[in-house]
């Protein structure tokens, strides 16, 4: 039987071929320099991966840092007020969950929360997530993922300044900005656009954080 020697670059095409698939099927954590790695979430993950959803899926991303490998996973739930006096029928309630996930030992165990949730019977509600700005990223460069989550909450009669928040998570650190969302800019009397930061954001090791705590809040605080 004769012997056909491929040529060298096919053999080395193959090669490459076959460790690229390898790294996509299975994750490895931020390479030495800690650099942070996102994953696109294929369709039917969250399901195969028994992941729960609290309410509808506002966005899903996978990533890896030096801790590892995560799912963030964040939904918006509605429905009836809780107190006494809710409205038959109406809704009156929305919950926002942002649930950051780990990969351990087979399983998706969760690592932080953000939650939050208006509740306003007989009132105009509403909550909303601004999905295109909730942002993953490495700041300060120590191969630990940041997480940033702007929502906005409302409960009144008219066309009030909604409540605005932007919260940042990495690990066990919390950082926020709270505020309102600024109204009516479009003729001479703009209400709103209050801005308030967590103590800790005057820190100068947390300069990085803050500056971009505000660069996600200017570009979601107007409405009209």
């Amino acid at each position: 039987m004769r012997t056909v020697k491929r040529p060298a670059t096919t053999r080395s095409w193959c090669l490459a071929l076959c460790l690229s698939l390898a790294g996509a099927a299975a994750p490895q954590a931020a390479d030495a320099a800690g650099a942070l790695q996102t994953i696109p979430v294929a369709p039917g993950f969250l399901a195969s991966e028994r992941i729960p959803l609290r309410g509808t899926l506002v966005k899903a991303a996978r990533l890896v840092d030096g801790a590892g490998e995560h799912l963030l996973v964040v939904t918006l739930r509605s429905g009836p007020s809780t107190a006494p006096t809710a409205t038959p029928g109406a809704v009156e309630r929305f919950e926002l969950f942002a649930v950051l996930y780990t990969h351990k030992d087979k399983a998706w165990p969760q690592t932080w929360i953000i939650q939050d949730h208006v509740d306003c019977p007989g009132l105009d509600s509403s909550a909303a997530f601004f999905p295109e700005h909730i942002t993953i990223t490495d700041l300060d460069k120590n191969g630990m993922a940041e997480v940033t989550v702007p929502y906005k909450m409302s409960c009144g009669g008219g066309v009030d300044a909604n409540e605005l928040k932007v919260i940042l998570r990495q690990g066990e650190r919390k950082l926020a900005l709270r505020g309102t969302t600024l109204r009516n800019t479009r003729v001479s009397a703009p209400y709103g656009g209050d801005m308030t930061f967590d103590t800790a954001l005057s820190l100068k090791e947390n300069a990085v954080f803050k500056a971009h705590l505000t660069t996600i809040r200017d570009k979601v605080y107007v409405e009209d």
